[in-house]
């Protein structure tokens, strides 16, 4: 989808919001927000980063953890600026590879180990959301639950295949057919080093299961930060409604039909939440709570991006010019 497109899509959905709910109630549950859960919450909403990096270390061990930090939190300020919640997980990929590879067999190591680390991470976030779906079945009904389950079930399918011989043979052989020396330069040798790096990742279940536990601690901190916000405007519920709520939103906005999720997050709180009785003004409230530190993540991601790894790329480029030839 384009993202002039994208745009129309939030500005409606945003439209359709501001129409439905009451905007001064929502100015009033703001107004008398506790300063104190908040800033509980924004605590949590950093941890959830820190260990996104700590995760990643998991698959990249030679990597420092404040380094994988600096280009997580400067992922989040393209998943914000780029049209699709992906895209931020493709630049982290991108500049790693680039920053930190030592080769092309390297870069396609940091390339796949990014896209297992995505990978994992949204398997954590289904299985405690599918944890939080078991617990208030009552509410949410079997359906979703079937749905993650699904899911869960297709993305482990797809995990596998990519590391089975003859699923990656056939891969290759597809798309190198005809092929001409542009396309196995660009494409094929490229996709070659991936498939391998994945390979061995599957291969090594033991930093595979750490990855997922991972992934469940990352969405832990999400659903508690979520939890203290909620409870910062008002919204009291246990934490098995909010994994349940929160995971399915994660799910919800990853679908690039939006410019970073916005009207998408905030109607699917609205509807999410409606379920659990909760007022509409209490949950557009903690959808801009929400949004507002996400944009602050973003802007400590830019300060990084035009600081440390400024300064990292401008001493890898002289290093580089300074090198015989």
């Amino acid at each position: 989808m384009r993202p002039r497109l994208k745009a129309l899509v939030s500005a409606l959905l945003v439209a359709l919001l501001l129409w439905r709910v009451d905007m001064a109630e929502v100015g009033r549950v703001l107004a008398v927000a506790s300063p104190g859960l908040m800033a509980l919450a924004g605590l949590l909403f950093f941890l959830m980063h820190v260990l996104n990096a700590l995760k990643l270390r998991v698959l990249l061990p030679e990597l420092r953890a404040g380094r994988l930090l600096a280009y997580t939190l400067v992922a989040q300020l393209y998943a914000l600026v780029l049209p699709g919640q992906l895209a931020g997980e493709a630049v982290k990929a991108y500049r790693l590879s680039r920053d930190e590879g030592q080769g092309q067999g390297d870069s396609g190591r940091i390339v796949s180990a990014v896209a297992f680390d995505k990978v994992t991470g949204i398997a954590g976030l289904l299985l405690l959301t599918g944890g939080g779906l078991a617990v208030q079945s009552a509410r949410f009904g079997d359906g979703l639950l079937v749905a993650v389950g699904l899911v869960l079930a297709g993305l482990a399918a797809a995990t596998v295949l990519l590391a089975w011989v003859p699923a990656r043979a056939l891969l290759l052989a597809l798309l190198g057919w005809r092929a001409g020396p542009k396309r196995e330069a660009l494409l094929l040798g490229p996709l070659r080093r991936f498939l391998e790096a994945w390979r061995d990742q599957m291969h090594r279940p033991g930093r595979a299961l750490l990855s997922v536990a991972g992934g469940i601690a990352v969405q832990v901190a999400a659903v508690a930060g979520s939890q203290f916000l909620g409870l910062a405007v008002g919204i009291d519920q246990p934490f098995s409604v909010w994994s349940a709520v929160i995971g399915l939103m994660s799910v919800i906005v990853l679908m690039p039909v939006t410019v970073a999720g916005i009207g998408l997050r905030e109607a699917s709180l609205v509807g999410l939440l409606d379920l659990v009785g909760v007022p509409h003004a209490q949950s557009l409230a903690l959808g801009f709570g929400i949004l507002a530190f996400q944009v602050m993540v973003a802007l400590l991601g830019a300060v990084i991006d035009l600081t440390v790894l400024r300064e990292r790329r401008t001493g890898m480029e002289g290093a580089a010019g300074r090198s015989p030839d």
